[in-house]
């Protein structure tokens, strides 16, 4: 009569099965997580949709929407540059923060303006807040899109984009401290913008998981 054979499980099947079960088990953790951003892409998206968000918060300042694309966002102001990295336009806290635009800036006044925002990624994959600044990386985008457009006051201003680049926090491009015109002139040359620019809008986000890099769009006044 023929023995049957014992067989043993080779040692690469308990671990593939002993990494099945720990992703598994990781899973399960993040679900709130999971939940919890879902429910922050969510209200966001409803937050953009609003219609008078100077009535949810006195922070609001202008309304910010590149022509032909997806990108639109109410923007704040706060009294720092901290307060918006995680608390959104209604003043909740968020992970996805708000648009927000330097606390030293004032479009009506001052001749560079920079505006922040979250390098952010959905569930579906799609970029949220300014990681849809990313879209000018594709060559296509920055031909079919030319301006950035701030809405305040019943006024809207265009800026017609001359710059887009990969840089870092020290960059000269977050420079705000002009005493006269002359040193401004000097700031536009060095940005590369066209030449009598009046005026700078400078969008800003981070790139990558190195938290000194950058991506800004940069554009200039069009009279």
């Amino acid at each position: 009569m023929r023995k049957l054979k014992k067989y043993r499980k080779h040692n690469n099947t308990y671990i593939f099965e002993a990494i099945a079960i720990i992703s598994f088990m990781v899973a399960i953790l993040l679900i709130p997580d999971i939940i919890h951003y879902y429910m922050e892409e969510k209200r966001s998206t409803e937050i953009m949709d609003s219609s008078d968000i100077s009535r949810i918060n006195e922070d609001y300042y202008c309304d910010l929407f590149i022509p032909d694309s997806d990108i639109a966002f109410p923007v704040v102001r706060g009294t720092d540059n901290l307060k918006y990295l995680h608390t959104a336009v209604t003043g909740e806290e968020s992970e996805l923060g708000a648009i927000f635009m330097d606390y030293r800036c004032d479009v009506s006044a001052l001749p560079h303006t920079i505006i922040y925002g979250h390098d952010a990624q959905g569930l579906d994959g799609n970029f949220l807040m300014f990681g849809q600044l990313r879209y000018f990386l594709e060559e296509d985008f920055v031909q079919n899109h030319t301006e950035i457009c701030l809405y305040k006051d019943n006024n809207v201003k265009h800026y017609n984009i001359f710059a887009i680049k990969v840089t870092d926090i020290n960059d000269e491009a977050y420079n705000l401290d002009f005493s006269n015109e002359l040193e401004f002139n000097e700031f536009a040359n060095l940005m590369g913008a066209p030449e009598n620019t009046e005026e700078i809008l400078t969008l800003s986000t981070c790139l990558g998981e190195k938290n000194n890099m950058r991506l800004i769009v940069q554009g200039a006044l069009v009279n």
